[in-house]
């Protein structure tokens, strides 16, 4: 395989080690011009896969080989070089072993290019900002910020979700907690988002929503921002950020749980800045713990005393590097401050019915069926009957899914799968598909489709063979979802022939003319004209095939269109219309006539 090859293949996966592993073979393989796009490349994915220490030697040779020359980088290169400016200027900072100078003069050096090739100052005064704070220089900051937040944005700055992120961490740093909640507002609400927001504004968030007394907010921000960066070690300083919300909400077992999860990658954070964030909050965690008396339960084998002491002793260590090689005192401030926090609250529920002591509550008729179970869950606990509260959560997850609280379905769920015994296979079944389900209401969809294949295998074993076909088409839609057009084609054919032995005529259609449009956008035009009119065969099985015969006389036209044969989609199309009106789905009909006009 030749290094175009590689870079191709490099370019089709996530960023992780397999994919620096491919650009790095490709590197070694490629020609001089070729091993510019390829290096760059490296220097993006050393910096989304958790490894930035590699990127300061790809982006230096980069930047060496422009200087030299500069003809051989295409237009899109120099600006991309550009870009990359930020990345590197930023992570020195959070190295200690680069010396503070060099982190001024990369400053320096990424004005000097930006002005030079017509750009505004926007990033660089954010990147000036970010350092003053590091270094505990309010006056310094405050100042950068100030023309950070007057300066037009332009091509340089970072996209309109991440830049606010940044300003909120600062804000936040500042004290200035109102401004930073108001100017996260469109990102929050869903309006700006990318590759690494909500969850990166939402977690710099927690501070500013704890401190003005919006715990509902910070509750909501914990779990929609933590649930997206779990077991990410691009994420080691947000864990610390979601370790110290738990310590000072007294979800101190919460806590627990997430730093059992994520212990491991403190010895792979990406950068000592990082290391000493998250050492520090764990710290704050395990302190919390000793307090309540628990300093003798484990994580990863090492009492919760002994971990504390052993986690303080690093963040201070890490601290101290810091301090030294700044000239200041601010990071051992910063870490001491958070060690003596004390909690805002004793305790926050996360869900309803995670109060600690149950609450009276009046009889009154309510169209939330969530409510009683909620009420039921929390007696049973307070109680002390667990396995009656551990079966009374598999019902209120399904509440809490129906009644539009996901994120409350997913706690309960997990919860509930903790505490059910492992022979119990109906109900772990049942909860399990109400979270995949819930994972793709949500948007998860990559984690979402490993969870759908052992779901349907799981059910297949225990005899539930219609649910196992259903979870396999859901499985089929969330590959289409993802633009894996080709898998989708032959899962949902695969899933047709399910249907067929299991004598569900209905999921056997859907199932067919569902093959057939994925085959239509997987670029088999043909194939997928042939599987569509192959499908209407089974349509007179049907009890009433009112609908799904105006499913596939919209699917069919819209293939028909790809060929120009534009007469005949048309009377199809009309003929859509009328069917989706007679089965009563008035909304298909209009975005059909639609097409029509």
């Amino acid at each position: 395989m030749d290094a175009q090859q590689l870079l191709d293949q490099a370019a089709e996966l996530p960023y992780g080690e397999a994919k620096t592993t491919l650009l790095e073979r490709a590197l070694r393989e490629a020609d001089r011009e070729l091993a510019i796009q390829i290096r760059m490349d490296l220097t993006e994915a050393y910096q989304y896969g958790a490894e930035p220490a590699k990127s300061f030697v790809t982006f230096s040779r980069s930047v060496a080989e422009f200087d030299a020359e500069p003809g051989r980088f295409t237009d899109w290169q120099q600006y991309n070089l550009l870009w990359q400016y930020k990345w590197i200027c930023s992570d020195m900072r959070r190295f200690h072993e680069v010396p503070l100078q060099r982190a001024y003069d990369a400053l320096a050096e990424m004005e000097r290019r930006y002005r030079l090739a017509g750009h505004g100052l926007h990033a660089v005064y954010g990147a000036r900002a970010g350092i003053a704070a590091h270094l505990g220089d309010r006056e310094a900051a405050e100042e950068w910020f100030q023309r950070w937040q007057i300066t037009p944005r332009d091509d340089m700055s970072d996209c309109e979700g991440c830049d606010p992120s940044h300003k909120v961490a600062l804000l936040s740093w500042m004290g200035r907690y109102e401004e930073a909640i108001e100017l996260a507002a469109p990102v929050v609400a869903g309006e700006l988002t990318c590759h690494v927001q909500p969850q990166g504004i939402l977690t710099n968030l927690l501070v500013p929503y704890l401190r003005t007394g919006r715990f509902a907010e910070a509750v909501t921000a914990h779990l929609r921002a933590y649930r997206i960066v779990q077991g990410d070690a691009n994420y080691v300083e947000d864990f610390g950020d979601h370790l110290q919300f738990c310590a000072l909400t007294g979800n101190e077992a919460r806590g627990l749980e997430i730093l059992e999860r994520e212990l491991p990658l403190l010895e792979r954070s990406p950068t000592p800045g990082d290391r000493l964030h998250l050492a520090g909050c764990a710290a704050l965690l395990l302190g919390r713990v000793e307090a309540l008396g628990q300093g003798g339960l484990t994580v990863r084998g090492e009492t919760v005393s002994a971990l504390r002491i052993r986690l303080e002793g690093m963040a201070r260590d890490l601290a101290a590097r810091f301090d030294a090689r700044n000239g200041t005192g601010e990071q051992t401030r910063r870490l001491e401050a958070r060690l003596a926090t004390e909690p805002f609250t004793d305790h926050l529920p996360l869900v309803p019915h995670a109060r600690r002591t149950p609450a009276p509550q009046p009889v009154v008729r309510s169209d939330d069926w969530a409510l009683p179970l909620i009420e039921e869950v929390a007696a049973r606990t307070a109680r002390g009957d667990s396995a009656g509260a551990a079966v009374a959560r598999v019902e209120l997850c399904a509440a809490y899914a129906d009644t539009g609280r996901p994120l409350e379905a997913l706690i309960t769920g997990e919860e509930a799968l903790a505490m059910l015994p492992e022979d119990d296979a109906d109900n772990r079944l049942a909860v399990r598909r109400v979270m995949v389900l819930t994972q793709l209401d949500l948007g998860e969809h990559d984690a979402a489709l490993a969870v759908l294949t052992e779901l349907a295998e799981d059910m297949a074993t225990h005899g539930y063979h219609h649910d196992a076909a259903v979870m396999t088409e859901q499985r089929a839609d969330t590959l289409d979802k993802l633009d894996r057009d080709a898998e989708a084609a032959a899962l949902f054919a695969e899933v047709a022939v399910s249907y067929e032995r299991l004598g569900d005529q209905d999921g056997r259609a859907r199932a067919l003319r569902r093959h057939a449009l994925s085959l239509y956008w997987a670029g088999e035009e043909e194939a997928s004209l042939d599987a569509i009119r192959a499908a209407r065969t089974t349509l007179d099985r049907l009890d009433d095939p009112t609908w799904e015969r105006a499913a596939h006389d919209r699917e069919e036209a819209n293939i028909l269109r790809f060929f120009d044969r534009d007469d005949e989609a048309t009377e199809l199309l009309r003929s859509a219309v009328a069917g989706f009106r007679a089965a009563g789905d008035e909304e298909s009909a209009r975005t059909v006539e639609g097409w029509l006009d």
